[in-house]
């Protein structure tokens, strides 16, 4: 990872002032300390399940977006990285005022470089969270930090991918939690729109990855669904779509022509790559469910082998408890 821009801007409105923007004139200088503050917003950002993928607004929904405009020029080098941020933040500044929002947070631009090309521009807007530290004179002195908590907003646009894919999931989204006046601010600045639905891509998806399976040795069927959701996972965690056929080459043992022939009529965009939902992948190889006194889990392969179900009785039988659980019954009934 290479950063080849960053910049930090403060911007605040408390009760009923008139908001305070604080802009840097340059760009932070390069260092350590920038790309592990960057790593650290990354893994916070890619970690939330709130996260969405999609593209900017097209023409037939209306005007750019500014952030769509301000990338447009910076790209075309009519303005500097710094000069597109000030923008950016002039916008936020008026929202703010004209919506009576009140904020107190650091906006942070970053360009990453991951090669030559191919960039990706990052927009992080985070709290500062206090502490109390001991000094070098051993004194107590209030400390700041970055706060990646729930608090964290963003946004993330591969720069390559827009460049060349107008229509795709280029863009990655963390909203502002819940209906907010800010949240329709950013989204209305950033200009996120034809949002995925990755959770019904994933069911599809999945189904796919079941029918296939039907065509795998049955002593081999929990190994190629693990592989499945192992890689999935990988993809998902970095970001990144699945790959129907770089899926099938971490299959071992099966046709890989086949499976991504096969697997085709699954994706409703008729794309050859995915994003996909982690909640589904869970769902996937583990049933799970809770109530106020009871809460159960268990992987799906366990399904009519140690543990079986009654629907007309609704009843679950497990056979082999785990062994802490079995422990704790017998000192129960002992007692």
């Amino acid at each position: 990872m290479a950063i080849s821009h960053v910049i930090a801007h403060h911007l605040s409105r408390i009760d009923d002032q008139t908001a305070t923007l604080n802009l840097r004139s340059d760009e932070l200088a390069l260092s350590d300390h920038k790309d592990d503050l960057l790593d650290e917003l990354k893994r916070s950002f890619l970690s939330r399940l709130a996260r969405k993928h999609g593209s900017f607004k097209t023409a037939d929904e209306g005007e750019p977006s500014l952030l769509q405009t301000a990338l447009e020029q910076f790209l075309a080098e009519t303005h500097s990285f710094s000069q597109m941020s000030v923008v950016l933040m002039q916008a936020f500044e008026h929202g703010l005022n004209e919506s009576d929002i009140e904020l107190d947070a650091y906006f942070l631009f970053f360009l990453e470089q991951v090669s030559d090309h191919h960039s990706v521009f990052y927009l992080y807007i985070v709290n500062q969270s206090q502490s109390l530290a001991i000094n070098e004179s051993l004194e107590v002195t209030p400390s700041y930090s970055v706060d990646t908590g729930p608090s964290m907003v963003g946004i993330k646009v591969d720069l390559s991918e827009w460049k060349v894919r107008k229509n795709y999931a280029y863009l990655s989204f963390l909203p502002p939690r819940g209906s907010t006046p800010f949240a329709e601010l950013f989204t209305g600045i950033t200009g996120f729109g034809d949002g995925l639905n990755t959770t019904e891509a994933t069911q599809s998806f999945l189904a796919g990855v079941d029918a296939f399976a039907k065509q795998v040795p049955q002593e081999a069927v929990n190994d190629y669904r693990a592989k499945v959701v192992d890689y999935c996972m990988s993809q998902e965690q970095k970001d990144e779509p699945v790959t129907i056929a770089g899926l099938s080459k971490e299959l071992e043992g099966i046709d890989c022509e086949k499976f991504v022939r096969e697997m085709a009529p699954y994706n409703p965009k008729g794309e050859e790559e995915i994003k996909v939902d982690r909640r589904e992948l869970r769902r996937y190889v583990k049933f799970m469910g809770r109530d106020k006194d009871l809460s159960i889990s268990f992987s799906t392969y366990h399904l009519h082998s140690r543990v079986l179900y009654d629907e007309e009785s609704d009843t679950l039988t497990i056979k082999g408890l785990p062994n802490a659980l079995r422990n704790q019954l017998l000192a129960h009934l002992k007692n």
